[in-house]
């Protein structure tokens, strides 16, 4: 729904830009994920991307990055931030990370001599899509809603368990009310693919794709805390498990209803222009938090299981709250202990900016 202002074309309020940039590795390069162990790549089904949306309001930019793997090591997260940043004429800490949790990816949450160069070039890779994003800042309106999608995913321990439904879409549109860009937080791994060979975002690439066709704009997917998550009912110990095959009409199946339901979200909701930015960041947890309008960001390196997200939309119920996680790329056999801590100082950081 487009909320009319005066002023709503003025390029002195919100205005918002889009870039992204093909990071698939070459065919041949090791890839790796939580389940299946790396592996020689043999080709491409669908490419690997860095998707950038760089917003800007009141004289504040931030940038929002996406990157199509399973986890990034801390070095190279530092310099992606840094080049990113840079390229969008912001700090670091104001370019929120995250992935979307890949399962068939390069390995760059370890230092792999394979990946040296590749590793050494990605940050510019990013920073040309910062450039792209802000070379075409253009009026704009924005708005996020919280929604459902449920029965696709499953708790890892047993059957009788669902995921987390929960679903939250961020639309940035045109005064002409198409779209810019679109961002969306699900938790479910990105592991539908089997033990293939070849190079593919999953289902949050497939997802994105749809909904870039159906007008949305550059469609950004951020994986929110998934550890004991995974898709449809593959809980632990079943033996007759819904999509068994693991094919790319999986991917697609999942993928579809994902970006059906985030486009049906994205034009529920209230665009505005007149809009508040803020930046915060916690160095003792590590958590990093943003609002951009009526959105609440919320990220932090780790793996978690899906109650650290639960945690923050149950005290913040009036609040639509982008929770990401596992930058560092952990594994499925990775402990993950819920960050009581990290809960809490996060909490404060999400109330200082007006979560409620």
């Amino acid at each position: 729904m487009a909320l009319e202002t005066a002023g709503k074309t003025d390029p002195g309020l919100f205005r918002a830009g889009a870039g992204r940039v093909v990071i698939t590795p070459p065919v041949g390069f090791v890839m790796d994920g939580p389940e299946h162990g790396s592996r020689e790549s043999t080709g491409v089904t669908d490419d690997l991307l860095a998707r950038v949306i760089v917003i800007e309001s009141a004289a504040t930019r931030v940038a929002l990055v996406s990157l199509d793997v399973w986890g990034i090591s801390g070095g190279l997260v530092d310099s992606i931030r840094a080049a990113a940043g840079a390229a969008a004429g912001i700090g670091e800490d104001s370019v929120w990370l995250t992935v979307t949790g890949n399962g068939t990816a390069p390995p760059l949450w370890r230092d792999d001599p394979q990946y040296a160069q590749y590793a050494a070039f990605l940050p510019q890779q990013v920073a040309g899509a910062a450039r792209v994003a802000v070379a075409s800042l253009e009026p704009a309106s924005m708005g996020s809603t919280g929604t459902l999608l449920p029965d696709v995913s499953t708790f890892v321990e047993g059957p009788g368990r669902p995921g987390n439904a929960a679903l939250f879409v961020l639309a940035i549109d045109r005064a002409d009310g198409s779209g810019i860009a679109r961002l969306v937080n699900f938790a479910c791994p990105a592991t539908i693919t089997g033990p293939t060979t070849l190079w593919t975002a999953d289902y949050p690439g497939y997802a994105s794709w749809a909904l870039e066709q159906n007008g949305g704009g550059l469609a950004l997917f951020s994986q929110a805390p998934s550890h004991d998550i995974r898709p449809f009912d593959w809980w632990d110990g079943n033996e007759e498990p819904a999509h068994a095959e693991r094919k790319p009409e999986d991917v697609q199946a999942m993928g579809l209803l994902l970006a059906t339901q985030a486009a049906n979200g994205a034009a529920d909701t209230t665009q505005r222009r007149n809009v508040t930015i803020a930046v915060r960041n916690d160095v003792v947890t590590g958590i990093h938090a943003m609002r951009i309008g009526d959105a609440h960001f919320l990220s932090t390196d780790g793996p978690q299981p899906n109650k650290f997200a639960r945690r923050f939309r149950r005290e913040l119920p009036h609040a639509n709250i982008f929770v990401a996680n596992n930058l560092s790329g952990g594994m499925f056999d990775a402990k993950a202990t819920f960050d009581a801590r990290a809960m809490r100082r996060g909490m404060a950081l999400l109330t200082e900016m007006g979560a409620t």
